[in-house]
């Protein structure tokens, strides 16, 4: 059997904790930015942005939401799957709140921020023009 040294092996890696730490509060304090912002806008509806589907079951897709969850207003990515079997619904909804994301997830979202605000804008006009009938 092979002895590891493990000491050895993860020192590289613990002598970034530091700048770990502090590339994860840049990320946050970006993201709090952005709910801040969305906190105080009008929006009266869930607000989702898709930006990805399956190419190979286009009914699969994936989104960043601004949603009510849990009791309160959060940025959620929502994985729709398409399941014409499932007895109660043809999609099963896996949503995961900003806290549960991965360091790559906060970063890869980023590149969907400006597509949420303005699906933000387009529902709400829809909801406007949904009281005027």
């Amino acid at each position: 059997m092979v002895k590891l040294d493990l000491r050895k092996l993860s020192a590289p890696v613990e002598a970034l904790r530091s700048d770990l730490s502090e590339a994860y509060k840049r990320l946050d304090a970006q993201w709090d930015e952005i709910e801040a912002c969305l906190k105080a806008l009008p929006i009266p509806c869930s607000v989702s942005y898709t930006y990805d589907h399956n190419e190979w079951r286009p009914e699969d897709f994936s989104c960043l939401t601004w949603k009510k969850w849990n009791g309160k207003k959060r940025i959620c990515i929502e994985v729709h799957i398409f399941e014409p079997d499932n007895q109660y619904s043809d999609y099963s909804v896996t949503t995961t709140p900003y806290d549960e994301w991965s360091g790559e997830q906060r970063i890869e979202m980023l590149n969907h921020v400006t597509g949420l605000f303005e699906a933000a804008e387009k529902q709400t006009k829809l909801f406007i023009d949904k009281t005027k009938n």
